[in-house]
């Protein structure tokens, strides 16, 4: 089943060089990072060699780091220690990203699937959000590049190579442990269709994913943290906070930045139905996509697995009907790039003024990280108010150590019961917070990031904490001794 793989060329460089500058040009068209996670990300890649993880020594990481986006670190830590901070996050944010869209172009142009530009440029440009979670400093642009590789070497049975990318996966993100999925899918697509049961691939999955969890600098406790991480962490999912984009899922998304993928996968399922000869490859993509494209409805974070799967999906099926002549013209060639290029532009657009909106500057935290650096000894517990601000402080003021942040279930896991005292602080606690920040969480300092609604005049009825810094960003206050 396997194709030759076309050698690299100037069509290649071409493509990379261009997908690159482009999302260069995006990213510092625009101050903010996309999501408050890669403030946490550059500091881990900086230490991504012995440094460890001192800032949150209340959760899992007590008993041991673990660098479950090992691999993501290390990709990022050149560009930490060529760049500044938030330059260095943008900067590998966008390489990523045009390292995913190359990962669809080879995909493309390996299956010989006519016109396999536009089919990787197409997702960009009709998804602003998938757009977005591409630019965002995070995994999920590696996530789809190896996603991407992987289901094309175990449609080609190129089983050496699906063993490696699955460890690299696995040392980069646990969604690799979606490559399961993705194994049954493949033998239960080959057994229907050629009546054959095909075991090497899905062997060469699960031991790529045992690979990656034990050849690693934290092994044995990857295992233990995956289990955590992965099973016991959505067994919780009802009970504690999680970000937006796993539950803010509905109809409403399939009438705007899904739509595009859900018209491209609709049309790759009509034009199976037709195709003369239908491709294990094929086949698999819209399984894969029909069931990304479903869980939209659960979160909208789903979007950026299914549009350019749906539209990889659609370029298989264009080459499986055998219908893919019409796009090779010149004039098609022509008419594509036009519309290819105003629908980037258009959700280029939507990007940038997303962004602008509803994410903060990245500096709007360091006047209270400045204060507290000269009051405060390097180490020292600094308490913060609510967990998903945990990235910004440890990008301003890396010296210190925190409660929380990420994941609640970092620290609910470790300690359930003072998770929900952290979580009763942020919130609607009635007794004096000053106790409790000295005594259970060892704070001198506290933190409050703002807008915070309420917090000033409810942190103002507590003797034990004394206001010592304000902007129009964030308040600092100091925990005084009972």
């Amino acid at each position: 089943m396997s194709i030759a793989t076309p050698k690299l060329d100037r069509s290649d460089a071409a493509f990379a060089a261009g997908v690159l500058l482009a999302s260069l040009a995006l990213q510092f068209s625009f101050a903010p990072l996309i999501g408050s996670d890669g403030y946490f990300h550059v500091r881990a890649a900086e230490r991504v060699f012995g440094g460890g993880m001192p800032w949150m020594p209340h959760s899992v990481f007590a008993d041991g780091w673990v660098d479950h986006q090992l691999l993501f670190h290390l990709l990022m830590a050149p560009f930490a220690w060529l760049l500044d901070g938030a330059v260095a996050a943008k900067a590998a944010a966008a390489t990523f990203a045009a390292t995913a869209a190359f990962a669809l172009w080879r995909l493309l142009r390996t299956e010989r699937v006519p016109a396999p530009a536009a089919f990787a440029v197409a997702p960009f440009a009709v998804s602003w959000l998938f757009l977005l979670r591409m630019e965002m400093p995070r995994t999920q642009s590696l996530s789809l590049a190896f996603l991407v590789v992987a289901t094309g070497a175990l449609s080609a049975e190129r089983h050496r190579l699906l063993l490696a990318v699955a460890a690299l996966y696995m040392a980069t993100y646990h969604v690799a442990l979606g490559l399961l999925a993705v194994a049954a899918a493949h033998v239960a697509i080959v057994g229907a269709t050629e009546r054959k049961l095909e075991w090497r691939g899905p062997l060469a999955v699960v031991t790529g994913l045992g690979a990656g969890l034990t050849f690693h600098p934290h092994f044995p406790r990857t295992f233990r943290f995956a289990w955590q991480h992965v099973v016991e962490k959505v067994g919780n999912r009802e009970a504690l906070p999680v970000g937006l984009e796993w539950t803010d899922g509905g109809l409403h998304w399939f009438l705007g930045p899904a739509l595009g993928g859900a018209l491209a996968l609709g049309a790759a399922i009509a034009l199976q139905a037709r195709a003369p000869v239908r491709s294990r490859l094929g086949l698999t993509l819209i399984a894969l996509a029909g069931g990304a494209t479903g869980a939209i409805l659960g979160g909208s974070k789903f979007i950026e697995y299914a549009v350019p799967l749906s539209f990889l999906a659609l370029g298989v099926a264009v080459r499986d009907a055998r219908v893919g002549a019409p796009l090779e013209t010149p004039r098609s060639r022509g008419a594509l790039a036009g519309m290819l290029a105003i629908g980037l532009l258009l959700s280029s657009s939507a990007v940038l003024a997303r962004v602008v909106v509803e994410e903060p500057h990245p500096d709007e935290a360091a006047g209270a990280a400045a204060f507290l650096r000269t009051v405060a000894e390097p180490g020292s517990a600094v308490f913060h108010f609510h967990w998903n601000d945990f990235p910004e402080w440890v990008f301003h003021a890396p010296e210190f150590t925190y409660v929380v942040g990420l994941d609640p279930h970092f620290l609910y896991l470790h300690d359930p019961d003072r998770w929900r005292l952290f979580d009763s602080l942020g919130g609607a606690y009635d007794g004096k917070r000053s106790d409790a920040i000295r005594s259970t969480f060892g704070a001198g300092w506290a933190l409050v990031r703002l807008p915070h609604p309420g917090a000033r005049e409810a942190l103002a009825a507590d003797p034990g904490l004394a206001l010592r810094y304000e902007d129009e960003f964030a308040l600092v206050y100091e925990v005084l001794y009972p």
